[in-house]
């Protein structure tokens, strides 16, 4: 047969949609399927791209993604662990460990899952890492474990502020127990509706979260407590700062409650009281004047800060957790206060969750001293 024949059937196999299945044509083909859903056909065509070009990790990898799709979980593993054989360092390597880890969780295995995600949490790769943190946290808010996973989101959010799966995640855990972190909850949530696929399903779901919370949080906005005498509160509120400065803590006491007493919705002589208390050992006192002072400013750093190092002290670490929560998503890169999470979970035997605080505390400060770093360390992972 002349090569003009040849020619001839070759256009007119072109012309009737017979392309060559070259590598690049069955790529695009697996993907578009995957990306359609159709989980089968991307299977299908992945496995052409490996007997027309031959063994390869990154095929493997997308296969073993579509069977996870399909529900294939043993096929899936299999695929997963043929490409960690074909390429057992570097990205491609941990992303291969992330489908086993996928894999664990689609069978149940949480443990198994939360070993192999919690060696990806410092991957090379930014996305595994990200991936696994998030990963990680589901299983650990699965499991109870609220504030080890609140760690984990946040060091997910630090590196990567605009990753709309970790604001989501962040809304989702802040509105479990024991969190409840509504306004953090309907922030995070604002955030991942603008950056969420539109029309996707968690950007419905974000939308909703939305309403709800706003709803709510209006529900208990607290009225605030009627003004009273401002003149005579401020007067005995400079006297307090006066003594303050001077240390003279008993007088500064005494003023303080006089302007609490004077004007009950003056932020700052309710917080003036609760440092003159807190330095006089009136602990009660103290945390009760912080309470006033967080009633009139919920968001108020210092308050939250000193309320929460108060509480810790007293050995009342429930409550020094609470105090201490909402400070943590507004400011998750403060030292101090991941460094008093920490100590606060050592102290209520939460050692798992408190190695978790304790490693994203050196991440903020990688020049931490090194009996610090021995100490974390020495904490249980589970």
């Amino acid at each position: 047969m002349s090569r003009y024949v040849w020619l001839s059937i070759f256009m007119a196999a072109l012309a009737a949609g017979c392309a060559p299945e070259t590598p690049e044509r069955l790529s695009v083909r697996a993907e578009e399927a995957y990306a359609a859903g159709d989980y089968a056909k991307a299977i299908a065509a992945y496995e052409r791209l490996l007997a027309v070009d031959g063994e390869d990790a990154t095929t493997y990898a997308n296969l073993a993604l579509a069977a996870l799709g399909a529900q294939d979980t043993a096929y899936a593993k299999r695929c997963a662990e043929k490409a960690l054989a074909l390429q057992n360092a570097g990205p491609l390597a941990e992303t291969a460990r992330e489908l086993l880890g996928m894999v664990a969780e689609e069978e149940k295995d949480a443990a198994g899952a939360a070993r192999i995600y919690r060696g990806l949490t410092d991957a090379q790769d930014a996305g595994v890492r990200g991936r696994a943190r998030s990963r990680l946290a589901r299983l650990y808010a699965d499991q109870g474990r609220a504030d080890g996973a609140l760690a984990l989101l946040l060091a997910a959010a630090n590196e990567t502020p605009t990753d709309a799966a970790t604001l989501y995640n962040l809304g989702s855990l802040c509105v479990r127990e024991p969190l409840r972190l509504r306004q953090a909850a309907l922030d995070y949530f604002r955030q991942a509706e603008r950056l969420l696929p539109k029309g996707g399903r968690e950007q419905r779901t974000a939308k909703d979260w939305v309403t709800r919370l706003e709803a709510n949080l209006a529900r208990l906005r607290q009225v605030p407590p009627s003004a009273g005498d401002a003149a005579a509160c401020a007067e005995q509120l400079r006297l307090a700062q006066e003594a303050m400065a001077k240390k003279r803590w008993r007088s500064a006491e005494t003023y303080a409650r006089k302007a609490a007493e004077a004007d009950p919705s003056d932020f700052g002589a309710a917080l003036a009281l609760g440092r003159s208390c807190a330095r006089n050992g009136h602990r009660e006192a103290a945390l009760k004047a912080y309470d006033a002072a967080l009633a009139l400013r919920p968001a108020s750093a210092d308050a939250r800060a000193e309320a929460a190092q108060l509480a810790y002290e007293a050995k009342r670490y429930g409550d020094a957790a609470d105090y201490l929560r909402p400070l943590l998503v507004v400011q998750p890169r403060n030292r101090f206060i991941a460094d008093l999470m920490m100590r606060i979970l050592t102290a209520q035997r939460k050692l798992a969750d408190a190695r978790v605080w304790g490693e994203y505390y050196l991440a903020l400060d990688p020049k931490a001293p090194e009996s610090y770093r021995k100490w974390v360390q020495s904490l249980p992972r589970e």
